[in-house]
Parts: structure tokens; sequence; C-alpha cells
């Protein structure tokens, strides 16, 4: 029998692990400020529009090799600390909420109404409410489309969105909500109609289909010029020609233009390899 790797806790149990992680959060949240604060002593923010000296970036890059930070962290803590003087920083709110909400130019104000947790039902900051309230992807997803943004985000790869598909439509009362919805319905049938012209347009590829395809166009034109020249040798000796007025010959020459006309566009498409038609020439086989 397989060990659960997850263990379970009762909400006392709970309660008391979590306590645990916020002081060690505030703690290490104070440590970050306090580091915040040694980057703003050793180089102070510059007035707006203006650049730091390299040397200044320099000593910031120096100080936080010889601490044990990386410059990008040690940086990350001296602008959330120019960005929240001491005396708007929140002791109850973590460094981390801080940093996502430096970002904004009301942060002070905001920071002073937070959201209420949906577990907790009391108003505090987590990180993920002031991602939300950024309008950034959360981690820890609450309401309907962002849960589903997360599974969008997971099956980013085509190959195995279609397998997970796949599955879940393999669940009857899922399938029967999805067929129920007519834009669903739409796109799995126009899916469904472009497959199908897909695989006919690559079986029209095969070498044996085209082969086929090939003749049949062959005889098609073929026919046509069969029952023509077997037409004309079945009515021309019956007309009575050398009794036939001129306006009755124009008719009949004015037919075989259109026969000659007809003739010179299909050795044009055997030539040149184009069916294009111009505008005389179609309004003389309309006629």
């Amino acid at each position: 029998m397989a060990t659960s790797l997850v263990t379970e806790y009762s909400p006392k149990e709970w309660k008391n692990l979590v306590h645990l992680g916020q002081e060690l959060v505030d703690s290490e949240s104070t440590v970050q400020f306090r580091l915040g604060d040694i980057g703003l002593e050793l180089v102070p923010l510059p007035p707006k529009g203006r650049h730091l000296p390299m040397k200044a970036y320099k000593m910031l890059a120096d100080y936080a090799d010889e601490v044990g930070l990386t410059r990008q962290t040690f940086e990350g803590y001296r602008l959330v600390a120019g960005a929240w003087p001491k005396d708007k920083r929140q002791e109850d709110v973590c460094w981390t909420v801080h940093s996502i909400l430096s970002y904004r130019h009301d942060r002070f104000e905001l920071i002073l109404d937070p959201p209420v947790h949906r577990k907790t039902g009391r108003p505090e900051w987590t990180c993920a409410a002031a991602q939300r309230v950024m309008g950034w992807k959360t981690d820890v997803p609450e309401t309907e489309d962002e849960r589903l943004q997360m599974v969008e985000d997971l099956l980013n790869d085509e190959q195995v969105a279609a397998k997970a598909v796949e599955r879940v439509m393999s669940r009857k009362e899922v399938a029967r909500r999805v067929v129920e919805r007519p834009a669903v319905r739409e796109s799995f049938n126009r899916a469904q109609t472009e497959r199908i012209v897909e695989a006919h347009e690559q079986t029209k590829k095969r070498p044996e289909i085209r082969r086929i395809n090939e003749q049949a166009e062959v005889y098609s034109v073929l026919h046509l010029c069969s029952d023509f020249t077997h037409g004309i040798g079945r009515a021309l000796p019956t007309l009575h020609v050398a009794q036939l007025s001129e306006d009755a010959k124009d008719s009949i020459r004015e037919g075989l233009q259109r026969v000659t006309a007809a003739v010179s566009w299909t050795e044009h498409a055997l030539d040149t390899g184009s069916t294009d038609i111009d505008s005389a020439l179609e309004r003389l086989l309309a006629e």
C-alpha cells in the first residue's frame, strides 16, 4: 500500500504552522527593509530623470557581493525601501506585498485598505491579493477566470492540451455540459470540417489518386470534344447549306466563333497552365 507524501494536519496544527510562518516572514521582511535602507544610505535614489554614475552601481554590487547577496537582489531591496518611506511601511504586511504594490502611485492609501481574505474573512494583504490588484497572474487563483487562465497556461502545448481535453471529455457530465454550448459545437464542427477537407486534399496528392483525377479530367474534355464532333458529323449532312439565308449562315458562324474561342482558350491553358479567362472571351462564351 502506497504511503501518502502529504501530511494531514488538524485545524489547530495548521493554524500554529501558519502563525510560525508569519513570524518568520515578518522577521525576513524586517531584514529586507533594513538591507534596502543600507542600500539607500550607500546610494540614495537619484531625482526623477537622473541616472546614477557607474561608480555608484559598482559600490552597490561590491557591497552585495561581500554580504552574500546578488546585485539584483540587493538592488531590489534598495528600490522597494526607496518606494516606501519608513513611516509608510506597514508592519503587518510582508515585504513582498510592499514590493508588488510599489508600482502603484496610490500605494500609500492602497495598503491601508486591504481586501477581505477568502478563507479567513478578514481584511488582510497577501501576495496573491497584491498581484490581483496589480492585474498580474496569481499562483493562488480564486475566481473562475483565474482558474481557467491557470489551466490554459499549463496547457500551452497543443499536443498536451489535446490529450487533456480528450481525458476530460471522457467524464460524461463534463462532455454533456460542453456540447450544450453552441459556440463549442460550432467550433468542433468547424474543426471537423477543416480536418475532412485537409484529409481530402492530402488524399488528392497521393500519386495513384492524382493519376485517377488526371484521367478523369482528360476524359471529361475528350468527351466534350467527342460530343461536338459527333454532333456536327450527324447534323451537318442534314443541313441545306446552299439554301440557308445569310442571316442563318451568320448565326452559325457566330456559334463557330465561340467554339473556336473555346478551343483557343483550352490550348492556351495547356501551354501555360493558366485557366484564367479575360472579360472579352467570357462575354463571347456567355452569348
